[in-house]
């Protein structure tokens, strides 16, 4: 039976409706797809999808809510885009709870719902919907093939509404989105991730540089920056020049040996560049074959942790020796007293020709030496606690430069006194810290033999805070083998010396809470540095 005019009508007609239909639905597709692809962005990504579909559509209401967390019998979504709400309504409907168990194979297998607005969850926006009319609303569940990730949700209204022939179109929509805010969440992830290692690069405190295989600079920190220059000026330079000024690295170079090894490697000791005292660390970086590609190299500036260190050491000697030497300098003492005693009487009481009167006259003088150091070695043993006062620093040492003009004038030196206004009142004994400034000063006059110049210098420094006194000499320097030395109690070059003061100074000091140190190069002077820190208060 051939087919009616009616029926050969419709059968084109029904043709090219679907085709166009289809079209349509395909551009729909390629219009979100190309919001999707249009940022890496998620936040980006969502509202450009959700304001496509809405567009297409033409729907006047969307939103789109993230999973955001699972719980142990609901998971939490939020809203993450949305559409034609005011801003009191979205803070309403911000966070959407929904059953635990309807996660996974519910959304999975039934993806696409028609639901009246009675369903909601929220009052609020079923009587926005009421009032605009709306009576149908679209969930579509935002998938993976393996993972649900959120919801869509549209008001089905208008010219267009949708029915159950258009699920597979909803439904791929979905799985679209889906996909996408997979990878945005990805790309996020990973950003995020970069982003919270070079913070972490950056604010590590000790210089790194990364060096490739052909020994160049391929990345730096900040630290290194503030210590080396700027990374334009070090990147893609050869480590050696950038670190050590050298063409060449130096025998006991860490990333030279880690380049040579590919193995973890640290070393400790002077700088070549710098001086002071380093940690060196060097980590080999490999490709998932095993070869080397970089090194990561790590200095560590260790020179005031040993300083304190030592100066710990230092105090735990002093402290035992102190206990020795009092012990010692009272055996010594009582038969002492006894000595003097019988030699004065009996230089009174025999007849005693020119040469033995000088003879008892040394003996006795040589027997008060003996009790002055005696003294010395009690006063380092067992020091009198100090008597803590407001005083100025300066005051101080202008007390000890007038006590100390007379030396001053005899040895031919001239003293510079270079004291800062600004410096505040430090808690200290004016006695005790003006004996360990007369100290320092007495031994400057003694090591400029022929003359020279003292240099007397305070200053307030803010990093870290604190007031320092430094006493600069021209005379001819420490030796080297003597600087770790030089405060131990007892050790001297002076034919007279005992070997105390700087003991009993630095003894002083620690008990203000002061430390000193000293700086000397060889034939070009000593400088004595005291710094006293300052309370939290006074900063």
């Amino acid at each position: 039976m051939e087919p009616s005019l009616k029926q050969q009508r419709a059968g084109p007609i029904g043709s090219r409706e679907k085709c166009r239909r289809q079209d349509k639905e395909l551009q729909i597709l390629f219009d979100i797809s190309s919001a999707l692809h249009g940022s890496t962005h998620l936040q980006d990504v969502l509202q450009k999808a959700l304001m496509a579909i809405l567009t297409h559509l033409n729907f006047k209401m969307g939103a789109i809510y993230l999973l955001k967390e699972v719980q142990t019998d609901q998971m939490l979504l939020e809203l993450a885009a949305h559409h034609g709400f005011t801003e009191g309504l979205v803070e309403c409907i911000r966070f959407l709870l929904a059953p635990h168990q309807s996660m996974g194979k519910y959304y999975l297998d039934d993806p696409v719902k028609w639901l009246p607005p009675s369903k909601l969850f929220f009052t609020k926006l079923q009587d926005r919907l009421k009032d605009e009319g709306i009576q149908e609303i679209i969930r579509i569940a935002l998938v993976t093939p393996k993972k649900f990730l959120g919801l869509l949700y549209v008001t089905n209204h208008g010219p267009l509404q949708l029915r159950q022939d258009r699920r597979e179109l909803l439904k791929t929509i979905g799985q679209q989105l889906g996909v996408s805010i997979e990878n945005a969440q990805l790309f996020e992830s990973v950003e995020r991730a970069k982003s919270e290692l070079e913070i972490s690069f950056d604010a590590i405190q000790h210089s790194i540089f990364l060096v490739d295989t052909r020994m160049r600079i391929y990345r730096v920190n900040r630290t290194s920056e503030m210590v080396y220059g700027k990374a334009a000026d070090m990147i893609g330079k050869k480590y050696t020049n950038i670190l050590y000024g050298l063409e060449h690295p130096h025998s006991e170079c860490v990333i030279q040996a880690c380049l040579n090894d590919a193995r973890p490697l640290r070393r400790e000791g002077p700088h070549p560049r710098w001086g002071g005292y380093y940690h060196f660390y060097a980590f080999p970086v490999l490709n998932p074959t095993g070869t080397l590609e970089r090194v990561v190299y790590y200095e560590k500036d260790a020179t005031e942790a040993r300083k304190l260190e030592q100066r710990l050491q230092q105090s735990d000697r002093l402290q035992a020796l102190g206990t020795l030497a009092a012990g010692i300098a009272h055996e010594i003492r009582n038969p002492l007293a006894t000595i003097n005693f019988n030699a004065q009487m009996l230089q009174r009481e025999i007849s005693l020709d020119a040469g033995q009167q000088q003879m008892f006259q040394d003996m006795v003088h040589e027997i008060r030496q003996i009790d002055r150091i005696v003294q010395q070695v009690l006063q380092f043993a067992r020091p009198r606690e100090p008597q803590f006062l407001p005083n100025q620093i300066n005051d101080v040492v202008r007390y000890c430069h007038d006590l100390a003009r007379v030396n001053l004038r005899k040895a031919n030196v001239e003293v510079m006194l270079d004291l800062a206004q600004d410096t505040p009142p430090l808690v200290m004994d004016f006695n005790q810290v003006s004996q360990v400034v007369m100290n320092l000063i007495l031994n400057a006059i003694e090591a400029m033999s022929d003359g020279g110049r003292l240099t007397v210098k305070t200053e307030r420094r803010n990093d870290p805070p604190a007031v320092v006194l430094e006493l600069s000499d021209t005379g001819p320097g420490i030796l080297e083998e003597d600087k770790n030395r030089i405060f131990d109690p007892f050790f001297t070059r002076k034919p007279e010396g005992t070997g105390l003061g700087l003991s009993i100074s630095r003894q002083i000091l620690e008990k203000h809470g002061a430390y000193i140190e000293l700086d000397s190069v060889l034939g070009q002077g000593a400088t004595f540095r005291v710094t006293f820190p300052l309370p939290p208060q006074q900063v």
